[in-house]
């Protein structure tokens, strides 16, 4: 009765959904973009021949390139990725907005790392999927109806000091659900019954206090559903290995269910997360990164790692058929190109593939955000160039 209901319930939704859909604006990288603003777009959903195309390991772009401008990658449209064989996602901090059934029933979806400015998980965002670990981050409020509903594989939630609400069956039959770490002070309001079809969850805040209120509210005080206790830290050893995947990246390699703080070389939180597997930009540098197994109410600072991005993973560009006396040169933010570039283009991409720039070569400069790698593209002149 139960999973006819889900299934009904997310259906109507997608069925009241179905008349804004439209062709997509943009196509980068395998992934489809509509335009929301002059500066913005959302992920769109790339459904042909009825079915969801999206496959795999995907990492989304802060910015994505279109007939001169560079768009900041800044939603998910609503069911994005429904029902698609996406296994791993990665979500940029430039993303605030999160649809409705983005990822539900996408069967195959183990991991995820959701944004940093996200303030509320969508209706039925990841119901029917294989986490197993989920980190909701510093200043989500709320979590809707029917959010993780399904996800009979998710073991560990952390959930943030800023969490209000819980939906109705947000949670509902998690029946693999073992541990909650709650940061909120305040128990979070919850709906109906988010928590339908769990039991035997332990959940661990963060003092004595805290725990004397849970105890005091009717559902989080239910000891057929939960038992309460107080962090203590942890109680396993952090683990991590690293891979160089191609020329772009390299995967952190994390797991034993913890969630992980990442902070990038100036020291500023990048991540938060608690997938399985974590995945940093090779850029110009060898660049490091700080790793620190965090309950979220404790970061356990004495079993920090360090994960280096090596710059040799960069594999170097060749082409034998280069246009002759083409100088490409990169200087103070600009990037210089000289010789004869009558009826060349031009085409200038980050490391990551992402193109930057697409133009006839009439100019001999281009400016672009410094302190990375470019490789530009000049008639058949290929040239890697850092503007520092």
């Amino acid at each position: 009765m139960r999973k006819i209901h889900y299934i009904w319930m997310l259906t109507a939704l997608l069925m009241c959904c179905a008349g804004i859909a439209r062709a997509q604006d943009i196509e980068a990288n395998g992934i489809f973009y509509n335009i929301i603003s002059e500066s913005q777009v959302e992920v769109a959903p790339a459904y042909f021949d009825g079915a969801n195309h999206y496959e795999g390991c995907i990492i989304l772009p802060e910015k994505v390139y279109c007939d001169g401008v560079n768009y900041d990658v800044a939603a998910i449209a609503p069911r994005a990725f429904w029902r698609s064989a996406v296994t791993e996602v990665q979500i940029p901090n430039s993303v605030t907005m999160i649809g409705e059934a983005a990822f539900a029933d996408a069967e195959d979806l183990t991991d995820i790392t959701l944004p940093l400015g996200l303030r509320a998980v969508s209706r039925y965002m990841l119901a029917g999927t294989a986490i197993s670990n989920i980190v909701l981050p510093e200043g989500v409020t709320d979590v809707a109806m029917g959010a993780f509903e399904d996800c009979s594989r998710l073991r560990t939630i952390f959930l943030p000091m800023t969490l209000q609400r819980i939906g109705d069956r947000a949670f509902g039959y998690c029946s693999n659900l073992t541990e909650i770490y709650s940061d909120a002070a305040t128990p979070p309001q919850l709906s109906g019954d988010p928590f339908e079809g769990c039991d035997n969850v332990s959940v661990m805040l963060p003092d004595r206090a805290t725990t004397l209120r849970y105890q005091d509210n009717d559902t989080w005080g239910d000891e057929d559903i939960f038992s309460l206790w107080i962090d203590e830290g942890l109680a396993v050893l952090p683990t991590m290995q690293q891979e160089h995947l191609g020329q772009n990246w390299t995967a952190l390699t994390l797991g034993n269910s913890l969630a992980y703080r990442i902070y990038g070389p100036d020291g500023y939180l990048i991540a938060v997360t608690a997938a399985d597997r974590y995945f940093l930009p090779i850029g110009a540098q060898s660049t490091d990164y700080l790793v620190v197994p965090t309950t979220l109410m404790y970061d356990e600072e004495d079993l920090q790692l360090v994960a280096t991005a090596e710059t040799d993973a960069i594999e170097e560009i060749k082409d034998e058929q280069e246009e002759p006396n083409l100088i490409i040169t990169g200087l103070d933010g600009t990037i210089y190109i000289g010789g004869d570039t009558h009826g060349l283009w031009t085409f200038i991409y980050d490391v990551y593939g992402n193109l930057w720039y697409e133009r006839p070569a009439v100019n001999n400069w281009i400016s672009l955000p410094g302190q990375r790698v470019y490789v530009v593209k000049v008639g058949k002149t290929v040239r890697k160039v850092f503007l520092n």
